[in-house]
């Protein structure tokens, strides 16, 4: 027999699943010659809104089924998860408002391939917490820290070798890029953490 408390937490992975799509939508609208930084905003808004719905929808499963164990750890970790899905979603905002102030007109292939690898963490790192599977933790934390980290840190070299207004872009780009992806991760441990019981250290 079903529990109410499962149905409750299927209500919550789906809002979870939700803005994490729309949090992809998001960087891919960002990723773009001419992004639409308003249209982005409101995507942003959205997810923060669904983030209040998920803490409201974990306020009521503690207080109504006293969960315990692992259904305790996956209501605190969808609290986590819920926030960094906005964060991620804020900082593709942040990509087309950044591109709308300097101008279009610099496309980067490195911004392109690294955007399509941030997008990709995070919809496994959400998968992973949904799921309670953590054997993709490994790829999730070096795709951060041996593509997306490196593009960054090679765009800084390139800006000091000598700036131009595309390479500032780049490279601002890339640190928000960067800041996503380190969100992912955040998925990626609080998935360990459901399945484990423990907090995964660095």
């Amino acid at each position: 027999m079903r529990r109410l408390l499962d149905y409750a937490e299927e209500e919550i992975a789906r809002r979870i699943r939700e803005g994490a799509k729309m949090a992809v939508e998001a960087l891919s609208a960002a990723l773009t010659e001419e992004p639409k930084a308003e249209s982005i905003r409101e995507i942003s808004s959205r997810i923060h809104e669904l983030h209040y719905e998920i803490s409201d929808l974990v306020m009521e499963a503690v207080a109504r089924y006293s969960p315990v164990a692992t259904d305790l750890r996956f209501l605190k970790g969808a609290l986590f998860v819920s926030y960094d899905i906005y964060r991620v979603a804020r900082y593709a905002y942040d990509i087309a408002v950044v591109v709308e102030k300097l101008g279009s007109g610099c496309w980067s292939r490195r911004v392109v391939e690294v955007g399509e690898v941030v997008k990709r963490m995070v919809s496994t790192s959400v998968e992973m917490f949904l799921n309670k599977d953590i054997s993709r933790l490994k790829e999730v934390e070096e795709l951060d820290d041996n593509v997306v980290d490196k593009a960054y840190e090679s765009s800084l070299v390139d800006v000091l070798r000598g700036a131009d207004r595309c390479k500032v872009m780049e490279t601002v780009v890339l640190r928000l890029l960067e800041r996503a992806s380190d969100h992912a991760v955040y998925i990626a441990n609080h998935a360990y953490y459901l399945v484990t019981g423990q907090v995964k250290r660095h």
